[in-house]
């Protein structure tokens, strides 16, 4: 068959580009994005957020849970602000059970993400409640 050639070239493009910016600032720009995104998460009255305790130990994910709401309802309803979230037990059922919960939001930063899309997924998580 033909090699994927077009996906070659676009990963060398993003490879390069990610090269220019420096991983390192990529790296520190996403920690603190994740660590604004746990802090702000976690004062949120009805949002339990799961991962490690430790920043160092986690990568630019995000998962949470909303008291009387499922995932995949949390994401439809950020979806509707424009704020995309994956939603469900992202293939770890034994986990989620040990959790306790059926399943989870994840939201993930990278370079392309601002601390304000961390306010306004703040902001649309803090008032789900009302927005049903």
């Amino acid at each position: 068959g033909t090699p994927p050639i077009a996906e070659a070239v676009g990963l060398s493009a993003a490879i390069e580009y990610l090269d220019k910016l420096g991983m390192d600032r990529v790296a520190a720009h996403e920690r603190a994005l994740t660590r604004l995104a746990l802090d702000s998460l976690a004062a949120v009255p009805g949002v339990r957020v799961f991962g490690p305790p430790s920043r160092i130990e986690r990568g630019a994910v995000v998962a949470f849970a909303v008291d009387g709401l499922h995932p995949h309802d949390v994401a439809a309803l950020l979806d509707a602000e424009g704020i995309a979230v994956r939603a469900g037990h992202h293939c770890a059922m034994p986990l989620m059970r040990r959790l306790g919960v059926v399943g989870t939001s994840r939201a993930s930063f990278s370079v392309f993400n601002s601390t304000e899309d961390v306010a306004l997924l703040l902001h649309a998580v803090a008032g789900l409640h009302s927005a049903l």
